[in-house]
């Protein structure tokens, strides 16, 4: 009884090892395809066509920040992060005496705000909706849009 006891202690810490080094893997991401993220700054926009296949797998950052994290070293962005706060992306910087914080906006519907609070933006003709979700657990889909913008309160 103890032999078996002791191969399914090993079998259940294996397939817990195994489980918590593809936990940091986003699968509501896809692998292929292309995303496109847009930077605006009131009427100047900047887009970036990231091609999905290009990020890298199994990493720590999912989510937006691979894209972001990708990006900066491919050398076309900046970025930065408090924790789980973006605080710069590019040219867009929080201004906490102005009110002014970088803030995200999708098409990927998982992932929009659902509250009474939700805001919506147009660009390009097509409106986009403030994610619900922080940047780290965004779902990067093939075709979808990510805008990054400013949110002025007050």
């Amino acid at each position: 009884m103890k032999k078996y006891a002791k191969i399914i202690t090993a079998i259940l810490i294996i397939s817990m090892l195994s489980l918590a080094l593809f936990a940091c893997v986003n699968p509501d991401s896809d692998k292929e395809g292309k995303m496109t993220l847009v930077l605006l700054d009131g009427d100047n926009a900047k887009e970036y066509v990231v091609d999905l296949s290009k990020l890298p797998s199994g990493n720590s950052q999912t989510g937006l920040i691979s894209v972001l994290e990708y990006l900066q070293n491919d050398g076309r962005l900046t970025y930065s992060i408090d924790g789980t706060l973006l605080t710069q992306v590019g040219d867009l910087k929080n201004d906490a005496g102005a009110n002014k914080w970088v803030w995200l906006y999708t098409d990927v519907e998982k992932d929009i705000n659902v509250t009474e609070f939700a805001t919506q933006i147009t660009y390009k003709g097509k409106t986009y909706t403030d994610s619900g979700l922080g940047a780290n657990l965004m779902s990067i889909k093939d075709g979808c849009t990510i805008i990054i913008t400013y949110m002025i309160f007050g």
